[in-house]
């Protein structure tokens, strides 16, 4: 294989791919017709398999995977071209971009990669884990990922894909190929969360709170007069103009995170006496608190908390917001998810995730909830912004 001097990364591993090159190295005389049979092999895409159907209770032998050794095991369960599923376990501490093997990019093909291709590389290509993570969350035990073993591929494409560009390789290799199938997130608790794939951008499952550490600070020009005032920093907090050019928060992890671990310090705890608004780069959305009523005792009880998601007609103003009221009158909106628990937000560093639909937020903004006035609505009715289709 020849190496790629400009970007200084790791180019050959001890697990068979120098051996592939000496091989190949190896024929001294070729044909004209051997030479044009050759590039044919590495122009040649991957040939699609057929997908099997796989059952949620259906018993799948299990791998474990350590860092740095591949999957050499996963061609055991490749029959006549006909590959079992198998399901591999990953410690919560091999996924993040400090992994040696994410780092030196050991990884060959798209959606199906050889059999010597990292795991944890070929996730993060794929989108279904941030490769921007230095380390996992807290709360996370491991991740399982489900893949099939294929037959080897005639040659092996090379794609950029969330950060990471895999490698390529123009002849088939030995063993099997492989191709993920589905991954799941488990926590310590035992919850188990189906990880998307997302070849633009991966949107990861992160906790809504997020350490004060993690943000990043700044020294101002005012902290240079003196040692003790360098020494202080102040939290960097960046503005930018909404959809009717008022400032708002750029959106972040630190901006919906919650205040401290006591439940009055949660996210979801403001929106008792406040209304969150978010932005998208057309849309603006509403996520408020519902006041479920009481019900009698042979009704089943309502979840202790209920929010709403909704997306908002036309663009007030601040001051429109406060005369019509917050939340707002569902004549003001397009209710998308009208009953729907804390736990179907899923916050990430590039938006919110609801009930899986995906929302690429932008900005946001806390607002006090205000009473609604009929007379009021009207005149905001005349002056508000449309919205863009």
């Amino acid at each position: 294989m020849a190496s790629e001097s400009s970007d200084g990364l790791v180019e050959h591993l001890a697990n068979g791919k120098g051996g592939r090159e000496k091989r190949e190295g190896g024929e001294e005389y070729r044909s004209e017709e051997d030479e044009k049979s050759k590039i044919m092999r590495r122009s040649a895409r991957p040939k699609p398999f057929p997908k099997r159907s796989l059952r949620n209770d259906e018993p799948l032998p299990v791998l474990l995977y350590k860092e740095g050794e591949p999957l050499k095991d996963l061609s055991k369960f490749l029959v006549d071209g006909e590959g079992k599923y198998v399901e591999v376990r990953i410690p919560a501490e091999c996924m993040s971009n400090a992994n040696r093997q994410v780092r030196a990019r050991q990884l060959w093909g798209n959606e199906i990669y050889t059999q010597d291709s990292d795991l944890v590389a070929v996730l993060m290509h794929g989108g279904y884990y941030n490769q921007a993570l230095s380390a996992p969350p807290s709360s996370v035990a491991e991740v399982r990922a489900i893949v099939q073993p294929l037959p080897p591929q005639p040659a092996y494409q090379s794609s950029a894909r969330n950060s990471i560009r895999s490698r390529a390789w123009g002849t088939a290799v030995e063993g099997c190929s492989y191709r993920v199938e589905r991954c799941t997130l488990v926590s310590r608790s035992g919850v188990l969360t189906d990880l998307e794939p997302s070849p633009d951008g991966a949107a990861a499952v992160v906790p809504t709170f997020t350490p004060a550490q993690f943000e990043r600070a700044m020294n101002t020009r005012a902290a240079a007069s003196s040692m003790e005032r360098r020494q202080r920093t102040m939290t960097e907090v960046t503005i930018q103009y909404n959809l009717c050019n008022e400032p708002w928060l750029k959106y972040s992890m630190a901006a919906v995170a919650d205040r401290g671990l006591k439940p009055s310090q949660w996210t979801s705890a403001r929106l008792h006496k406040e209304v969150i608004y978010l932005e998208t780069q057309k849309q603006r959305y509403e996520l408020s608190r519902v006041e479920t009523p009481s019900t009698t005792s042979a009704e089943p009880p309502p979840p202790k908390e209920v929010f709403r998601w909704a997306r908002c007609r036309r663009i007030l103003t601040q001051t429109q917001l406060q005369r019509v009221g917050m939340p707002l009158p569902e004549s003001y909106l397009d209710v998308l998810e009208p009953t729907l628990a804390w736990e179907d937000l899923q916050w990430s560093p590039t938006g919110v995730a609801v009930k899986g639909k995906s929302y690429h937020i932008v900005r946001l903004h806390f607002t006090q909830q205000t009473r609604h006035s009929s007379v009021a609505e009207a005149a905001a009715d005349d002056t508000a912004v449309p919205m863009e289709s």
